[in-house]
């Protein structure tokens, strides 16, 4: 399978129906939902605790599927967050390790759905509480990297944390002007969770009999690797289209000189060993997870359409 493939949600639902992406899912994908009568229910925010969101039209069927499987939730980020810690030890508590363990509940359905031998159907079967840890993942992962580039490494909590999101806007999706339907207290709880593995209990989590943490670690780490290799490469290539005006033909394009983290390089020279890297991270994902290792290599033209 493709990198691009592996490390992308687009239809998935749930074993309720459920898009795991919401509203950020196809629009092809959302009219079935609503076709088959998945609840996509609108209300407005009552949580006068955080002024941001106050009035602000909030997705209440998406909570209310949370808040069923709150109890699931927090004994799953629990379970995540003990083994990391497990890892990493000095980063409990920390802005890291908060970032670190809602990118791994990010990856968590990636490779249920990848995996190579019994993989989980892409419709229909993924157990609720792990798309709505993966929905809550994604709500706070991006808060903590604006406050990890902000602050940096250093300890934090959930108030803080929560505090730091509504004065920065994170409560509102800046694509529709959605707020966060969770309640600020659960949002508090749960990244304390998070941060500690602490507050809940992760030998109650049914994680563990979904797949090994070894797995997840595993292809989390790739991953991780892949998506910083990725940035550097995209930084430099719009820089040096920035720079020439447009789209230079190949041979002025590849023949250019480029700076990476102060070294100079020719970008065909440069290219070429991130299309190596690219695709021996595109073989170890696939082979993590069990799968033929025979996608095509990724070329340039590949990378360019990514971007």
């Amino acid at each position: 399978m493709r990198i691009s493939d592996l490390l992308t949600l687009r239809d998935q639902t749930d074993e309720t129906g459920r898009l795991l992406l919401e509203d950020s899912a196809p629009k092809q994908a959302m009219k079935r939902a609503r076709r088959d009568g998945v609840p996509m229910k609108s209300a407005r925010c009552p949580y006068d605790d955080t002024p941001s969101r106050l009035g602000g039209d909030m997705n209440a069927s998406a909570y209310d599927a949370l808040r069923r499987d709150t109890a699931d939730v927090l004994n799953g980020f629990a379970w995540l967050s003990g083994h990391y810690f497990e890892m990493h030890p000095s980063n409990r508590g920390t802005t890291l390790g908060l970032t670190d363990v809602t990118s791994m509940g990010i990856s968590l359905p990636l490779v249920l759905f990848k995996q190579g031998v019994d993989p989980v159907p892409p419709q229909g079967r993924l157990p609720s509480y792990v798309a709505s840890l993966f929905k809550a993942s994604r709500g706070v992962f991006s808060a903590s990297v604006d406050l990890l580039n902000k602050v940096g490494h250093s300890p934090t909590t959930g108030a803080e944390v929560a505090a730091f999101a509504e004065q920065e806007g994170h409560f509102v999706r800046q694509e529709t002007g959605r707020v966060c339907a969770a309640p600020t207290r659960l949002i508090e709880r749960t990244i304390d969770v998070v941060l500690t593995g602490r507050g809940a209990d992760a030998s109650r989590s049914g994680l563990g009999e979904l797949l090994p943490f070894a797995t997840l670690w595993e292809f989390w780490n790739v991953e991780q690797s892949f998506n910083r290799a990725f940035d550097r490469y995209g930084h430099v290539l719009r820089g040096l289209l920035e720079a020439s005006g447009g789209a230079p033909d190949p041979e002025t394009l590849f023949g250019a000189t480029v700076v990476d983290q102060g070294v100079e390089h020719r970008f065909g020279a440069f290219t070429d060993a991130f299309l190596d890297y690219a695709n021996a991270a595109q073989a170890e994902l696939n082979r993590l997870l069990g799968r033929a290792q025979s996608a095509p290599p990724l070329r340039f033209e590949d990378v360019v359409r990514i971007l």
